[in-house]
């Protein structure tokens, strides 16, 4: 279920809001907090994102929601398995990152995230929000347990990862990291993966925010519009 938080709400005044995974959450509170923003961060549940389906209709729903009382709307989602394909802007129109998944983001821009990929590719990436929830790989297996047991649950994930080379873990910078450090790095071990830590920094999401949405970052559809897969190449 999606949760609301509002931040310097001025009665009927049309308001800023952005839709996003609540795996941003960690990083979205430090951007709020670092300043007076008037935006309304309306939260979608991180699991949302192995079903595509599911997210591009929750996602178009809280659009609908929120069309008529909003001077802008951004989604904090990347193309995200073509999870957002087919989403319709509204009167206001629509800015969407430009990045295949959220990692982008967490990297603090699509340019940075083509670097780490080139100097190492095949890593299976953790931000401090996907641990926090208990969506890292052991979290996904313990969640499968009660329906398949242990060992067909962890062979499921096993055979998911088993093209990735490492866990990396990127420290963005909000939260404790000793807990999230073990953790990952006991993700790394009892899946046989490599261990990495990436530091990182808010960049991306001050913009997801504030702004400036430049053509670079952004992708922009005018109202009425609906994002295709051909928009975002």
């Amino acid at each position: 279920m999606a949760s609301v938080m509002v931040c310097e709400a001025k009665g009927r005044k049309k308001r800023r809001v952005v839709i996003a995974c609540r795996v941003m959450e960690p990083e979205l509170n430090q951007v709020l907090a670092e300043g007076r923003e008037e935006v309304e961060i309306l939260y979608l549940d991180q699991s949302l994102h192995r079903t595509p389906t599911k997210l591009l209709d929750q996602l178009q729903e809280k659009i609908d929601q929120v069309a008529r009382t909003s001077s802008r709307i951004v989604l904090g989602y990347g193309l995200c398995s073509n999870g957002v394909v087919g989403v319709t802007a509204r009167q206001q129109g629509l800015l969407i990152p430009r990045c295949h998944d959220c990692i982008a983001l967490f990297l603090g821009s699509p340019s940075r995230y083509q670097e780490v990929f080139r100097e190492k590719p095949g890593p299976y990436y953790l931000t401090p929000g996907w641990v926090l929830g208990n969506q890292d790989p052991l979290g996904l297996i313990e969640e499968q347990v009660p329906r398949f047991g242990r060992e067909t649950a962890r062979w499921v994930i096993e055979e998911e990862l088993k093209h990735y080379t490492h866990i990396a873990l990127i420290d963005t910078g909000v939260e404790e990291m000793a807990p999230l450090r073990a953790r990952a790095m006991e993700n790394a071990t009892v899946l046989k993966k490599q261990y990495e830590e990436i530091p990182s920094n808010l960049e991306y999401f001050r913009e997801l925010l504030r702004g400036p949405y430049t053509e670079e970052k952004f992708l922009r559809l005018h109202p009425g519009e609906k994002f295709t897969q051909k928009m975002f190449f």
